[in-house]
């Protein structure tokens, strides 16, 4: 349904070249070699002029070249070339100083919002006050049959867990963001750690998927609907046609007459063949995506550690408050990122993951 990986990477490195004031020469297929200013390369650690590749085979042939892949450093790097240079803003949630402060009564709040199941109640270990940033995507999804239709998808992500915060959106919807400005970073408060834009930009690409398959399925749907109908009419046409030219041939009493209506009967039967194959081709849906937007947005949260009893075991799970939007967020879940309310054990699932590193999951994975 999405164009393949390589082909939404070679668009991104021309359009960045372009908006940069640089260039780029295709010298083979998946071979790019690209020349950028200095002024944006410099403070990404990159020459002005260098080669990537867009496959693994074309990176062992090509001397020099660097191999460009989602969660490559050389990517990460080139995507924040686009951040200073594109158009990504870079917003500040405005909150005031007086509640930059854990609120007094999180616990309760925690435990009225979250469940932890097959668990006593939690403790606070600890919590302390950090600055988070979220990345909002807009994308342009165009879904292209006999019509064409677009629809606008907005995806969020959590630069911190790699969750998806799209559902978050409508909590955040009144708040008030400013321009972060260029020191945006430079606060009181420690910033929380982030994964790489390039890992965050893949993370986007799967959320899309799977919020753009039900309109695609269902414009998948309406399309078979007409496609249907209009094929039983050229089935009935064709069906119609050969039934005339078979009796004709049987009553023919010319042997070339019979020769020459049984090869016209073959044509016909090819045709009917090959005007139904065009005609399910045209109603079939293609689905493609864009990215018009994109946006940081940094937002101060409550890191709550909190000590979890299960069994005789001691689990440990951290629980995001968020200061601008006064609200417990929902755990991001860390095997499919999904954000849950209710979370379980890890040690309940019937084969928890090799080298999990979180003491708790989401429901979706407990038989």
């Amino acid at each position: 349904m999405i164009a393949r990986p390589s082909t939404d990477l070679k668009s991104y490195l021309v359009d960045l070249a372009a908006a940069v004031g640089g260039a780029v020469e295709e010298s083979d297929g998946d071979v790019l070699d690209l020349a950028l200013p200095e002024e944006v390369t410099t403070p990404a650690g990159l020459n002005d002029f260098f080669t990537v590749t867009l496959s693994r085979d074309a990176a062992d042939e090509t001397d020099g070249a660097e191999y460009v892949t989602y969660g490559s450093a050389i990517l990460d790097k080139l995507v924040g070339i686009g951040l200073n240079s594109g158009r990504i803003l870079r917003l500040r949630a405005a909150v005031p100083s007086a509640s930059m402060r854990v609120p007094p009564n999180l616990m309760q709040r925690i435990e009225r919002d979250i469940g932890f199941q097959k668990c006593r109640r939690p403790s606070m270990e600890s919590a302390a006050v950090e600055l988070h940033q979220q990345m909002v995507f807009t994308f342009v999804v165009s879904y292209v049959s006999d019509e064409k239709f677009t629809d606008d998808v907005m995806v969020a992500v959590d630069r911190r867990t790699l969750g998806d915060d799209t559902g978050l959106l409508d909590d955040q919807a009144k708040l008030y963001f400013a321009d972060a400005g260029a020191y945006a970073d430079e606060d009181d408060n420690p910033q929380a750690p982030a994964h790489p834009y390039s890992e965050v930009a893949a993370r986007a690409a799967d959320i899309l998927i799977e919020r753009a398959l039900p309109e695609y399925m269902n414009y998948q749907r309406q399309a078979a609907l007409y496609c249907q109908q209009e094929l039983a009419k050229l089935l009935g046409y064709y069906h119609e046609t050969t039934e005339q030219l078979r009796s004709r041939e049987v009553a023919a009493a010319d042997e070339d007459r019979r020769a020459r209506l049984a090869a016209k009967i073959q044509a016909t039967l090819a045709e009917r063949e090959h005007r139904s194959i065009d005609l399910i081709e045209r109603y079939r849906v293609y689905a493609s995506a864009r990215l018009d937007s994109a946006a940081v947005r940094i937002m101060p949260k409550a890191r709550v550690c909190l000590q979890v009893q299960h069994m005789r075991e001691t689990l440990h799970q951290d629980v995001f408050y968020n200061l601008a939007s006064s609200s417990v967020e929902p755990i991001v879940c860390p095997i499919c990122h999904a954000r849950s309310a209710t979370m379980y054990p890890a040690s309940a699932m019937a084969e928890p993951p090799k080298g999990l590193g979180a003491d708790f999951v989401c429901p979706k994975h407990i038989v």
